[in-house]
């Protein structure tokens, strides 16, 4: 109920407000000539208190059927539970699955260790490349090596002046 009162509340200060700037504006008076104009009558007049008491009771009826409806539904579907038993949820606490590491389970303090594995061979490291020998296609086949540079000593200069 309370639900809709608070709607119904809202929904009649909205109301309240939008015909006062539509007063305001002079919007009722276009909307009033406009429908005079459909009707064909040269009188045609919105009321306000007229309007105003018609939205009043007009809200109230429609927050006793709304809340009366709630209530309808919340006892068939009490019923309808009842009879077919309705949908139970039911939560269940696994224990959490821990990360593996390294393709190994992780230990159970109580459980016997894990048989050992042979180590594996080390990797072979990639043979280093060789240099390409193809020859170009309008000059002779001739074979390129690479550049040998001497290692140089790399030293800092001093900090005095010269």
């Amino acid at each position: 109920m309370l639900l809709f009162a608070t709607l119904y509340l809202v929904f009649l200060v909205a109301g309240l407000v939008l015909w006062t700037a539509a007063t305001a504006t002079g919007l009722r008076e276009n909307i009033e000539k406009f429908i005079g104009d459909l009707i064909a009558s040269d009188d045609f007049k919105i009321l306000g208190p007229t309007m105003m008491r018609a939205s009043i009771l007009g809200g109230l009826v429609l927050v006793v059927m709304g809340t009366g409806a709630n209530v309808l539904f919340a006892v068939l579907y009490n019923l309808i539970s009842d009879v077919v038993g309705g949908i139970t949820v039911v939560f269940e606490e696994r224990p959490s699955r821990r990360r593996i590491i390294g393709g190994r389970k992780p230990l159970n303090p109580d459980s016997p260790p894990p048989p050992l594995k042979p180590a594996r061979a080390p990797r072979r490291q990639p043979a280093a490349p060789r240099p390409d020998t193809t020859p170009m296609p309008d000059q002779p086949a001739m074979m390129v090596e690479p550049e040998q540079i001497e290692p140089v000593e790399l030293t800092r200069p001093s900090a005095t002046s010269d």
